[in-house]
């Protein structure tokens, strides 16, 4: 049986259009599935973005920081949650390296962990004892390791 091209040429234009709109479906679904949810993150730090975001000496000084003003010790020397600390917490300290807090969690949210620590944990308060800037570099070191 033969089709007149006519229904051909609009048989095939549904099939893109349907297809073009599945794609599109896809790639809002897929961005949407990355937007962090951060319902406990307080209002008054939604609005913070990190001013150091693309500063590689920022980076560095705060992979020192991590390092050496105490993070490492429960977060590990490579950000895996296993630093010399972590031994007998419950709940454990953060896996930076599993992908999971940094790909749900905007740099606001993790800027207000570092200051404002968690209750119920091991986590302390860092407002006080590290700078703003020094608190913002931590941040820029740990999106640092979502590359690797």
């Amino acid at each position: 049986m033969s089709h007149p091209r006519g229904h051909t040429l609009l048989t095939t234009a549904i099939i893109i259009t349907a297809l073009a709109a599945l794609a599109a479906g896809v790639v809002v679904w897929r961005l949407q599935a990355r937007r962090p949810v951060e319902p406990d993150l307080p209002a008054a730090y939604r609005a913070l973005e990190n001013p150091l975001a693309t500063d590689v000496s920022s980076r560095d000084n705060g992979m020192r920081l991590f390092m050496n003003k105490g993070c490492a010790a429960c977060h590990g020397a490579h950000a895996d949650g296993r630093g010399p600390a972590a031994r007998g917490l419950n709940p454990a300290p953060a896996d930076f390296t599993a992908g999971v807090i940094l790909r749900d969690h905007s740099d606001a949210w993790l800027y207000w962990r570092i200051t404002e620590g968690k209750h119920g944990t091991a986590m302390p308060r860092w407002d006080g004892v590290l700078e703003t800037k020094e608190r913002w570099e931590i941040v820029s070191f740990l999106r640092s390791l979502e590359g690797e």
